[in-house]
């Protein structure tokens, strides 16, 4: 019954990672538009960052949860920061003019930082995995009072689940790289419409909220 309680959280952290990473994001748009302009051994670089940051959020979210889901429902301005950030970091992309810059002054440390601070400073995330944790209470409880040894089967299904995709998403812009020459050309507009839309669509939802 133990054996199983660990399996299930470690899905449970694994399925609540993948989740999180499939819709577009600046961390997976950022390992797309990584591995498109230099390779995809540096872009795991800032994946293995981020997953690390995701990590973090769900550790945090672990302890503090139900007090940053209050805090970011009361303050609505924080979410119409995100929105507005969204939304001109899509109009940048979308202006942004496409130059070949060989140059790669950034070293792997600097890469892993990069992506953490764009997997651990995703503040909604809190709200995410304070809804997993919710819903997943009926199978398993998952709090600051758990086991250690559960904790850590739950942190290290995130960090798979997370690294995993990222993973998946630059060998996908390997691919389209290398076999569509115009892919690289147009990704930056592809980036700056998905974030439009993405902000837009968070813009709605809280209205509607």
């Amino acid at each position: 019954m133990i054996i199983i309680a660990y399996i299930l959280t470690l899905t449970i952290g694994l399925i609540g990672a993948l989740i999180a990473t499939l819709p577009p994001s600046a961390t997976n748009l950022a390992v797309v538009k990584y591995t498109s302009d230099k390779n995809l051994t540096k872009a795991l670089h800032l994946a293995y960052g981020a997953a690390l940051g995701e990590v973090i959020i769900a550790g945090l979210a672990l302890a503090f949860g139900v007090l940053a889901k209050r805090i970011f429902e009361k303050h609505e301005w924080i979410q119409i920061t995100f929105i507005v950030i969204m939304i001109a970091v899509g109009i940048y992309f979308l202006i942004k003019k496409n130059t070949e810059n060989d140059n790669d002054s950034s070293s792997r440390p600097k890469r892993f930082i990069n992506g953490l601070l764009l997997g651990g400073l995703n503040i909604p995330m809190f709200i995410y995995w304070t809804a997993i944790f919710s819903i997943s209470s009926r199978y398993v409880v998952l709090d600051k009072n758990s086991p250690w040894l559960l904790i850590i089967f739950f942190l290290v299904g995130v960090f798979a689940g997370k690294f995993g995709l990222l993973y998946l998403y630059g060998k996908a812009s390997e691919y389209m790289t290398s076999n569509f020459s115009k892919f690289k050309g147009t990704l930056n507009k592809i980036i700056g419409v998905v974030l439009i839309v993405a902000g837009a669509i968070q813009a709605i939802k809280l209205i509607i909220d």
